[in-house]
């Protein structure tokens, strides 16, 4: 907590920390702990390429953004407060001051890298990233937070009531409470929710512990169902727009849910658009054991980005709708608009081959992206989306079938 830590290589299989990680931009992640006091983080002026920092509370509401869309490219202090902070804070020594619903924060970093020869440049902007508490910025002692006695993690308890005993931890991170959670809150009381209190499975009667535990499986199947069908379907593409504010939720708890099930800490679309693929262009589920597949984008198709595009390939994880990159033999993940080597057409337009043997052709194999030999998804990220893409009017070309095996 309260230390930034930065890649020092993109996401690759190897990464399964989160579903549907990018290997776009290396992250700078980190947690805050705002208990004790606010936080100040510094950026320093970013103007050759992509950057945005993306804060996260518990309960998954995007509240704040740093970076080229948001802040712009000049260099700037910015402060995090967490609920119930009564200090006095000097907002004229900040660009931004932003206030958390949680004492924990998660801040999502993402710099853009032009390439594999491009990293040592965005590891010097990483270095440049600076955390800090409020009372250390102002040349005074930082102040220490009460010692957390974390429950000792176990997530196959998180399939049963047994998971009442992290959210009632977490949710004494979380106080005052907005007033738009009171009423369910209290609803949640009956079977032991509650801020800071102890779970023993004890104390509730067979046929309780039973109808929570039936409970779970049910919701999770529901939030299943909904990731599978979380946004309109164009040309076989998910229009994913799940991620945002408290206000873009508005009490959706299933859509926040399902969002995290898809792709957990995923930008606002504003900042970063994600249609996502399961199915090919004739609906049926993607699966590099039965088809080759293609996507045939014409200058005019080409994802409409301001700062940059991407796509990526995961497979799917048994467990749900999410997944992780896949290894293989070109160690190449993803396509984007910087990709070196990648061959355009005569018209301006490019192919993407997407199969699980290397193809024969030459130009295919400069524009191949392997798959599995098994069922995967793609991730369209579009950084910095043009209007075209925000309002509609702009539809990601289908996948197609390339020659079907035998």
């Amino acid at each position: 907590m309260n230390k930034i830590t930065n890649d020092t290589v993109p996401a690759d299989h190897t990464r399964k920390d989160v579903v549907s990680m990018n290997g776009d931009t290396p992250y700078s992640a980190f947690g805050l702990d705002l208990r004790a006091e606010p936080m100040v983080l510094s950026v320093p002026e970013i103007n050759d390429r992509y950057y945005v920092f993306q804060c996260i509370d518990l309960f998954t509401h995007n509240f704040a953004f740093i970076g080229t869309r948001s802040t712009g490219t000049e260099a700037g202090y910015y402060l995090f407060v967490g609920p119930g902070y009564e200090g006095e804070i000097p907002e004229q020594k900040f660009k931004k001051v932003f206030r958390s619903e949680s004492q924990f924060v998660t801040i999502v970093g993402r710099t853009q890298l032009k390439g594999k020869a491009d990293l040592p440049n965005v590891l010097a902007v990483q270095k440049k990233y600076k955390l800090q508490p409020l009372s250390e910025f102002i040349g005074e002692n930082p102040k220490s937070a009460p010692k957390l006695n974390w429950i000792p993690l176990n997530p196959e308890e998180f399939g049963d009531a047994r998971f009442i005993k992290y959210t009632n931890f977490y949710l004494s991170m979380s106080e005052p409470f907005h007033p738009q959670d009171t009423a369910a809150l209290k609803k949640f009381e009956k079977i032991g929710i509650v801020s800071g209190g102890s779970f023993d499975s004890a104390s509730y009667s067979p046929d309780v512990l039973n109808a929570i535990n039936e409970g779970i499986k049910e919701a999770q199947m529901e939030i299943k169902n909904k990731a599978e069908n979380i946004a309109e379907r164009v040309n076989g593409w998910n229009m994913l727009n799940a991620f945002g504010t408290r206000e873009f939720y508005n009490e959706d708890w299933l859509l926040r849910a399902a969002a995290v099930m898809v792709g957990i800490y995923g930008n606002d679309k504003v900042e970063a658009f994600y249609p996502v693929a399961y199915v090919d262009l004739d609906d049926e589920v993607l699966d590099g054991s039965k088809h080759r597949y293609k996507i045939r984008f014409t200058k005019d198709e080409i994802p409409p980005a301001k700062y940059f595009w991407s796509i990526t390939l995961y497979n799917k994880h048994a467990d749900g709708v999410g997944g992780y990159m896949i290894e293989n033999e070109i160690n190449r993940y993803l396509i984007n608009s910087t990709t070196d080597g990648l061959k355009y057409d005569v018209d301006g337009g490019f192919t993407v081959y997407i199969q699980h043997e290397k193809p024969s052709n030459e130009d295919e194999k400069s524009n191949w992206l392997p798959a599995p030999d098994e069922p995967f998804y793609l991730v369209l990220r579009v950084y910095g989306p043009e209007p075209s893409a925000l309002d509609g009017s702009w539809e990601p070309p289908g996948i197609v079938k390339n020659d079907a095996k035998k």
